[in-house]
């Protein structure tokens, strides 16, 4: 990438971090506190009980029963509609080939967030997609953090080049993806 096109991917990053991150301190949408509390009120008195709104009108069984598929298993299935061999996912990850082996010989590894974001971004996965993998690792997008934000933004324009990402997570002062 030349110097023109960085230049103006930085500036159009900065400004969608302007947009995005929730930085601490910061009100998301002009919510607040007060509203939460009136709307636990209002619930609470339309109910008679806090907890009404929260009980499951299906058993517990029926919700663990239908848990779905599991980040292994939806992994594995992107991996092999991707075309890629595990060889290029992994090198596109930037991940070593000991980590990739644990993560495809024990179904029940559980990765952490930077490992499963490089494996998106390795897939090239759009943001929906990745939200679905990271959820399946019990890990989601957040605006409050800034290096969710930077993430965020290069799926979203479909810029998977994990060096691209790594810098701007370093000019940022955040960690890499590894």
């Amino acid at each position: 990438m030349d110097d023109a096109k960085w230049k103006d991917l930085l500036q159009d990053l900065e400004q969608y971090i302007q947009e995005h991150w929730i930085a601490p301190g910061k009100e998301a949408d002009g919510w607040q506190q007060e509203d939460q509390e009136e709307q636990d009120e209002e619930s609470f008195s339309k109910s008679g009980s806090f907890y009404a709104d929260l009980v499951p009108s299906v058993s517990l069984d029926d919700l663990i029963g239908d848990v779905g598929k599991t980040f292994h298993e939806v992994l594995f299935e992107k991996i092999a509609q991707s075309g890629m061999t595990d060889v290029e996912v992994y090198k596109r990850a930037n991940m070593d080939r000991k980590l990739f082996s644990k993560i495809r010989n024990n179904p029940a590894y559980h990765p952490r967030k930077d490992t499963v974001l490089a494996l998106a971004v390795a897939l090239r996965m759009d943001l929906e997609e990745t939200n679905d993998l990271l959820s399946r690792a019990e890990y989601a997008l957040s605006p409050s953090s800034k290096s969710d934000v930077i993430i965020r933004y290069f799926i979203e324009r479909k810029i998977y080049d994990i060096d691209l990402i790594n810098i701007a997570l370093y000019d940022h002062g955040q960690a890499i993806l590894e």
